[in-house]
């Protein structure tokens, strides 16, 4: 006998539901979005059901549903994860009365007892992948911090105290030191021949090809070079109106918003250096694309790249015709 875990996720708190073999809630609640909250529901669920195969299933909402993949991992529970695209037909299939976070939740636990969606397995890579987001929320900071001194310091002037200053400075010397060990410690953690292979490609060094294999952890889980797309956010929007179909509408950055922000500044890079991103860079702008836009083409573009040395286990180099 097996029951199905359903979590409807956001960045506070999950909505869950539990259902039987016939698809009936037997349990509903809410959790908030921790590690620690969320296996101690696991536990009590799982303890309260001993003699049940009880797995825990969820959409892929970019970053919102990692803590219950991870708690779920950490005491054996399965955890199947959905593809948004089914959970959105799903939703279009189905006649219902007033969404809800509840009802949203069922119908998640439903599409595991269908047996959609895949078992996450453990990441081989994931202290990369936190270290990555480590190093770019610290940038940002520093980042942010540095306006603010500015802005202090001219509005200031010299009625800034030297104890302040000496404290602005302090804190831009931690920044710098945290940012040179973290990144240190992102090398090492994602040493080895995928690391090195992705820096063969112009515009991506350590950084971005940590980034990368922390994000992805697997290529081979990426069957597409479309789904590896749609998993950074980088693929458009649809819509359609009548008979008309619109693929180039904005970025639906339904996925990793750390990939997406790595791949858009080695786009950057890689469309000033290398031949084949300039001229796609360059095309893009001469039909009066803005600078966001064409960066975006070469991200996707760099993407596919990316995904094509990986597999391969082959250098990048660039073709002869493109």
């Amino acid at each position: 006998m097996a029951y199905f875990l359903g979590f409807d996720a956001a960045k506070i708190k999950l909505d869950w539901s539990l259902i039987n073999e016939q698809g009936i809630e037997l349990m509903y609640g809410k959790v908030m979005n921790e590690e620690v909250a969320i296996a101690n529901l696991l536990l009590t669920i799982t303890d309260n059901y001993p003699d049940i195969d009880i797995t825990s299933v969820v959409e892929s909402t970019g970053c919102y549903h990692y803590n219950l993949v991870e708690a779920a991992q950490a005491i054996g529970m399965p955890c199947v994860v959905c593809n948004p695209i089914i959970t959105k037909q799903q939703v279009k299939a189905t006649i219902r009365g007033k969404k809800t976070d509840r009802t949203d939740a069922t119908m998640v636990a439903r599409l595991g007892l269908r047996g959609e969606g895949r078992i996450q397995a453990p990441e081989t890579y994931r202290s990369t992948k936190h270290l990555a987001r480590c190093v770019q929320k610290l940038s940002i900071f520093g980042d942010s911090f540095n306006k603010y001194d500015k802005h202090i310091t001219n509005l200031l002037e010299t009625d800034l105290s030297v104890e302040a200053q000496e404290l602005m400075r302090g804190v831009k010397v931690a920044i710098a030191a945290a940012r040179a060990q973290l990144y240190k410690d992102l090398a090492k953690s994602a040493n080895g021949d995928d690391f090195h292979l992705l820096q063969t490609i112009k515009g991506i060094g350590p950084y971005t090809a940590a980034s990368i294999i922390g994000e992805v952890q697997d290529i081979h889980n990426f069957k597409s070079a479309k789904a590896l797309i749609a998993f950074a956010g980088l693929d458009p929007k649809i819509r359609q109106s009548g008979k008309t179909l619109n693929s180039t509408g904005k970025l639906t950055k339904r996925g990793s918003t750390y990939l997406r922000r790595s791949l858009f500044i080695a786009a950057n890079v890689s469309r000033q250096y290398d031949p084949q991103f300039k001229a796609l860079y360059d095309k893009k702008r001469a039909e009066g694309k803005s600078y966001t836009l064409a960066t975006c083409v070469v991200a996707r573009k760099l993407l596919k790249v990316v995904r094509s040395v990986w597999l391969s286990g082959k250098p990048y180099a660039v073709p002869e015709s493109f």
